[in-house]
């Protein structure tokens, strides 16, 4: 009897956490890493350092398993290495940027988006799906799938 309980729940237990890693609304589940959620698709950024982005940039960012970032930087497209220990999360200044020029404010939002890249500290992945990248100085990055 005691043997056939510890099966149910073992089996119960196994198929809650393979049932999926995140929901419909894009909102962790349980027995999601949070690498694994880093990792799974590209992240539209809608705050830098308290402000909101410009109006139509594209300012993006994907996390590949592969440590390397990608994404735009909001004119510029971007690279970079990135690690993952537990919450801690460590970007690489960007390793290339492409050299386009854009109107003044996208330039400045650029700018401000790369120089907090390279003082991110940690992440972590809210209630409601949303990335958020803490730097050391306390500015945070907020994005979106």
């Amino acid at each position: 009897m005691l043997r056939r309980s510890i099966t149910a729940i073992a089996v119960t237990s196994v198929l809650l956490l393979a049932a999926c890693i995140v929901n419909e609304s894009g909102a962790p589940q349980e027995g999601a890493t949070s690498e694994a959620l880093l990792q799974d698709g590209e992240w539209k950024i809608e705050n830098i350092g308290g402000q909101g982005v410009v109006d139509g940039s594209d300012a993006t960012l994907l996390f590949g398993s592969d440590g390397q970032l990608s994404g735009n930087a909001s004119c510029n497209r971007l690279f970079a290495s990135y690690t993952v220990q537990g919450d801690k999360l460590t970007i690489s200044s960007p390793g290339g940027l492409t050299m386009m020029a854009c109107p003044p404010a996208l330039m400045d939002q650029e700018r401000t988006l790369v120089g907090l890249l390279g003082t991110v500290a940690t992440y972590r992945i809210d209630e409601s799906g949303a990335l958020i990248l803490g730097s050391s100085s306390g500015k945070q990055i907020i994005a979106r799938r």
